[in-house]
């Protein structure tokens, strides 16, 4: 991540920066658009994203898209917003009919729609896995898992275009790509931390700070000035529920990332043959070890500079940054 993500991170941050016309970049320049557009805007009701997301999977493949228009039909998405509802979203089994749920709280977003795709993925991952004898085997590791939900955001990218015009569909891509590298430098950081806070069971509050900063720093935090806000530097590591709540648990999403963009990058040589690995993957469910799931989705379960770096120079183009 050091010697391959984070050069291009520093690149995309630079390039921020020169957008927005500031000295250096602020936390608060992170969250902004920097041209100051307004949101993108890609349905109003949960209905168009249903329709428009149908388009989507029927063009990539016809049994996925039949899936997800199954899916609609027999009322197992729950996706608008509405008062009362429960926050946040995500996909589980109905176990005893073996049927996915999605869920989630949309309300015309960019987001919406990229987190229906990932939730989409985990729901044609359980499917195929449904054909599992055993119970257990049904649901696959978390190193895979996501490569299904992360790969089908991926897999969608170039059909957008049914919620966007040319302009807005494009502005939407830069920003999942910028997001891909953000998450794959902050996995890093977490994953390092975590890494120190287990080996130094005996540190104190002061050399636990330290140790952030420095592995922050490492990632690209160094990128970002956080001059007056020092002690909000310190602290940020609070914002990981992971580190609290689920030790060692966030790797598992760099892993299932790297295998992402691995399946991006074979789908721009060869979408058909792509698809039907990724299909023939999802259908072990839990059954085999992780690096068979990656063998058979055509993937390679290796995070070297090796296999990294290409993937790293496909997105510096795609993202239409000076090597």
């Amino acid at each position: 991540m050091k010697e391959c993500v984070v050069p291009l991170w520093k690149k995309i941050l630079e390039r921020r920066r020169r957008d927005l016309k500031v000295e250096t970049l602020k936390p608060w320049d992170m969250a902004v658009d920097p041209f100051n557009r307004p949101p993108l805007k890609p349905f109003d009701e949960s209905q168009e994203l249903i329709a428009k997301t149908k388009e989507i999977f029927n063009r990539l493949d016809k049994e996925l898209g039949k899936q997800f228009t199954d899916m609609a039909g027999l009322g197992l998405l729950d996706l608008e917003s509405r008062k009362g509802k429960a926050p946040g979203g995500y996909q589980t089994v109905l176990a005893e009919a073996k049927k996915p749920f999605i869920f989630m709280n949309a309300v015309g977003l960019d987001q919406d729609v990229r987190t229906l795709l990932h939730e989409a993925g985990h729901a044609f991952h359980a499917i195929a896995g449904s054909r599992q004898k055993f119970f257990t085997y049904r649901h696959a590791q978390m190193e895979f898992c996501e490569v299904a939900s992360m790969g089908m955001e991926l897999l969608a990218e170039d059909h957008l275009n049914v919620f966007y015009s040319p302009e807005d569909h494009a502005r939407s891509k830069i920003h999942h790509l910028e997001d891909i590298v953000y998450t794959l430098a902050w996995v890093a950081t977490v994953d390092s931390f975590q890494e120190w806070i287990y080996k130094n069971p005996t540190h104190t509050q002061e050399e636990r700070s330290k140790a952030w900063q420095k592995c922050y720093d490492s990632f690209g935090g160094k990128f970002v000035d956080w001059t007056g806000l020092e002690q909000e530097k310190t602290n940020l590591w609070h914002r990981q529920l992971h580190v609290f709540e689920v030790p060692f648990y966030y790797i598992e999403y760099g892993i299932a990332q790297i295998g992402a963009l691995q399946l991006w990058l074979s789908a721009k040589k060869n979408l058909k043959k792509t698809l039907q690995n990724y299909k023939s993957a999802l259908k072990w469910g839990g059954s085999v070890p992780v690096p068979v799931l990656y063998k058979t989705a055509g993937l390679k379960f290796d995070f070297s500079s090796k296999t990294v770096s290409p993937l790293i120079k496909v997105l510096e183009k795609e993202l239409q940054l000076k090597s």
